[in-house]
């Protein structure tokens, strides 16, 4: 009798180690591509990796610090990353294979989730008051590979302004706000969500400008570009910005490879809207994050997975009355 209980335990226990291992093999650990710590895409990238991690079962997701949009897109495409943020010109092009890529890129999206703020900034004091005066100056556009750099030629190619017009300078958020700080550089684009750290941080140490746009620039922008809107920042977001500035703006995506299985995006979608609150904490950005806007996206591939979740929400609420 003892003899026999003996062999059941020792069965039990290898039914219980096997079960424990086949649990940690299921465990995919995959990779979230975000942008520069100085931005928005990095802390909002890693408070979703955690969320995904702690809440979608068989995932643990790491977020990964990159050059930005164009980047992120290409490491979705080679699978080198599964999931990224990237703003929607960049997105627009790769779908198509324009721009940037030479192909189309085998990308869909899973949403909608907020808008990028174009800021053209310099230092209160200098004498660049509009677009047209970063002429024959030292302007940043944003490092090789970044959405920040498309959608600063994006914006300049609109206006009529060329690579020969001023210095060329290709420097990431935390590179160009220290060029403005220190006098080597005369002028910078960042295009963040509105109160983005390194706007804030710049504001905080100098005076700045953060330079308007026109009506009729913003007419001529969204007509070549209609993924480009105007916005107007209101003051109290930035220190020295004490009156409205009209600039564009254009929203971010979250973008998966097109070979994630339909249930797997459908979890990841459903659980960062179940768990909103907790991004919300990080960056008030995450305001803007709502379904309706999410599923919005134009001729843009949705994900059948998140289709899946999206129409499964507005029926419930139709069905509700809400």
């Amino acid at each position: 009798m003892r003899e026999r209980v003996h062999r059941f335990s020792w069965a039990s226990f290898i039914l219980v180690v096997s079960s424990a291992l086949s649990c940690t093999f299921d465990t995919h650990t995959l990779s979230m591509a975000t942008g520069n710590p100085s931005g928005i895409y990095y802390p909002l990238g890693g408070g979703l990796a955690s969320i995904w991690s702690r809440h979608v079962d068989g995932v643990n997701m790491k977020a990964e610090v990159t050059a930005g949009s164009v980047t992120n897109l290409v490491q979705i495409a080679k699978l080198e990353s599964e999931i990224g943020f990237s703003q929607g010109d960049s997105v627009v092009d790769a779908v198509a294979g324009t721009g940037k890529f030479p192909e189309p890129m085998p990308l869909k999206v899973l949403g909608k989730m907020y808008p990028n703020v174009v800021h053209l900034l310099s230092i209160a004091g200098s004498n660049i008051l509009s677009v047209e005066d970063i002429k024959n100056k030292r302007v940043s556009v944003g490092p090789p590979g970044s959405g920040n750099a498309v959608t600063a030629w994006n914006i300049l190619h609109a206006l009529g302004i060329s690579e020969d017009d001023f210095v060329v300078r290709q420097m990431n958020y935390t590179e160009t706000t220290n060029g403005l700080k220190d006098g080597t550089l005369d002028a910078g684009f960042i295009a963040v969500g509105i109160g983005g750290s390194a706007v804030v941080e710049l504001a905080m140490a100098r005076k700045i400008r953060l330079v308007p746009f026109s009506d009729e620039e913003m007419a001529e922008i969204t007509r070549q570009f209609p993924a480009y809107t105007a916005f107007s920042v209101t003051p109290g977001i930035y220190r020295g910005v004490d009156a409205p500035v009209q600039t564009p703006t254009l929203w971010n995506l979250l973008v998966v490879n097109e070979s994630m299985s339909d249930d797997l995006a459908y979890r990841l979608i459903a659980t960062l809207f179940d768990r909103k609150a907790e991004l919300v904490n990080i960056s008030s950005v995450a305001n803007f994050i709502i379904p309706e806007t999410a599923a919005a996206i134009g001729d843009l591939p949705l994900h059948p997975g998140a289709k899946r979740y999206y129409d499964e929400l507005f029926a419930s609420r139709r069905q509700s009355g809400n």
